[in-house]
């Protein structure tokens, strides 16, 4: 018989049970440390996430405010600044610590891919600047430095583990028309008397964008088609000039490159207007498919200042009635080719008034800009955001600028019908005679009748597929819808590239 003595009892043995508790400790410390590294890389991976929302909002806050100047430049670091420090700005560590601030944080760049200029040198060159990048690590230590707990214990070198990348913002489109004419002239700025002449165009004279050449010699002109997606400096693809490729671009206006110069663009000759003048005619509230009021809304006024219906009445601002005006825009000059290399322009171009010059042959005038000083112009800047201040309205003025020597009279400006103030023009009326709003189920956008158009250095063959250069951006304003053969439109002057930038992304 088996005698069970003190203490005895079933189960484990004291130091069988000691062995669990032992095992279990070290089981829990090693699910503990499972735990622990779990939490950690999850406040890892968030820390990661908030530096990059961080640089990612600094980045998009600086590049709005890039235009090509240095104050442009000066605006960016202040907006960024501002977006870093303010009450509600952006901040780390589940949103209670704010990061401070550095302005060696941005840099800058006319690419996405650099080469990158800090803050001083991009204030001295800032022309074609239309990126930014954020380093989160040229902000303080804290916000890319992660302190570790648990991954220091496999490693003294994750006691910190630096966190974050830096990020890019610019623009990935640019509103550009995939079209682009013959600069008439190489000169960025001009003095024809006191007026400024921008690359052989003067503001505030409608011209046929068909009917334009500097080296004419069959008086047809010409135009072209650009490659909607080869980047300057790329080879473009047949392929890319098929209408289906082509006809949203020119919906909207836009092109899906960062900018147009740096490098060739690829253009194909001719400019293919009667498959394509439906499309540009979206500014007008007139849509054919591809378009549509969404991606191409129409101008909020879209009042057609057409010579047919609207000059030559009392509801125009032009006294033409000696003689009557009878074109859309200015005459074109020479009326017929000489077989010689000369410009294709109109009347108004030529340095020496052409014989003939009738009031007539001026077209319409000032219905967008009108026509600016010369002294207004400062070399190697862009124009202000507010516009060089123009020529004032009156008839004294207009005598000045367009001279006449045939066919009686001069072209009459009603000064008591054009709009009153400093810079105010036709287009800009909200009522009355000057103003159409679109249909009421569109939202009209100021400046769709705007065509920006690249400027080429010519020669360039007229026809089939070549490499251009681009000497800028010419603003034209659509005076009346297009046709399959004429375009129709008013110089405003030139574009900074910059400010033709479509919406930012984060491109890195």
């Amino acid at each position: 018989m088996r005698i069970i003595g003190p203490g005895a009892g079933p189960g484990l043995h004291a130091y069988q049970r000691g062995a669990v508790v032992v095992l279990f400790v070290a089981v829990l410390m090693v699910l503990v440390g499972i735990a622990g590294l779990a939490l950690e890389a999850g406040q890892l991976f968030n820390r990661r996430a908030e530096v990059q929302s961080l640089t990612e909002a600094l980045a998009l806050a600086a590049a709005r405010q890039l235009n090509g100047s240095s104050s442009g430049v000066s605006a960016a670091l202040a907006a960024a600044s501002e977006r870093l420090s303010s009450s509600d700005g952006v901040r780390y560590q589940y949103g209670r610590t704010q990061a401070s601030w550095n302005a060696a944080a941005l840099s800058f760049a006319a690419t996405a891919h650099g080469p990158w200029l800090d803050a001083s040198a991009a204030a001295s060159a800032p022309q074609g600047l239309a990126y930014v990048k954020v380093d989160p690590f040229q902000l303080d230590t804290a916000l890319t430095e992660f302190p570790t707990v648990f991954l220091r214990a496999l490693s003294a070198t994750l006691a910190l583990v630096p966190v974050g990348a830096p990020s890019v913002a610019g623009p990935a489109s640019i509103n550009v028309l995939p079209m682009g004419i013959c600069a008439m002239s190489p000169q960025s700025a001009a003095a024809r008397g006191t007026e400024l002449v921008q690359y052989g165009f003067r503001r505030g004279i409608s011209y046929d964008l068909m009917k334009l050449d500097p080296a004419d010699t069959d008086g047809a002109g010409v135009h072209y088609l650009i490659d909607p997606i080869a980047a300057p400096g790329s080879n473009g693809m047949p392929d890319d000039f098929a209408l289906d490729t082509i006809k949203p671009f020119v919906c909207s206006g836009t092109l899906a490159m960062a900018r147009v110069t740096g490098g060739t663009l690829t253009v194909q000759g001719p400019f293919p207007l009667a498959a394509l003048y439906a499309q540009l005619n979206s500014r007008f509230g007139q849509y054919t498919a591809p378009c549509n009021a969404t991606t191409a809304p129409p101008d909020a006024n879209i009042k057609a200042y057409s010579v047919s219906t609207f000059f030559n009445t009392a509801a125009s601002w032009m006294n033409v009635s000696v003689p009557a005006l009878s074109a859309q825009a200015a005459v074109s000059y020479p009326a017929t080719p000489s077989g010689s290399s000369e410009a294709l322009w109109t009347y108004a171009d030529p340095a020496t008034l052409p014989a003939n010059t009738g009031p007539d042959k001026y077209g319409p005038l000032w219905s967008y800009a009108r026509a600016v000083p010369f002294s207004a112009y400062v070399p190697g800047e862009a124009e202000p955001a507010s516009g060089y201040t123009p020529f004032t309205a009156s008839q004294a003025n207009w005598a000045l600028l367009y001279p006449v020597n045939s066919g009686g009279g001069a072209p009459g400006l009603k000064t008591a019908a054009y709009p009153s103030g400093t810079t105010a023009t036709p287009y800009q009326a909200t009522s009355g005679n000057f103003f159409a709003p679109p249909s009421a189920s569109s939202t009209g956008l100021r400046g769709r009748r705007i065509l920006n158009v690249a400027l080429l250095r010519c020669p360039i063959p007229a026809t089939g597929i070549s490499a251009a250069t681009v000497l800028a951006v010419g603003k034209f304003f659509m005076t009346v819808p297009a046709d399959s053969s004429h375009l129709y439109a008013e110089f405003a002057g030139i574009a900074a590239e910059q400010t033709l930038g479509g919406m930012l992304e984060i491109l890195q």
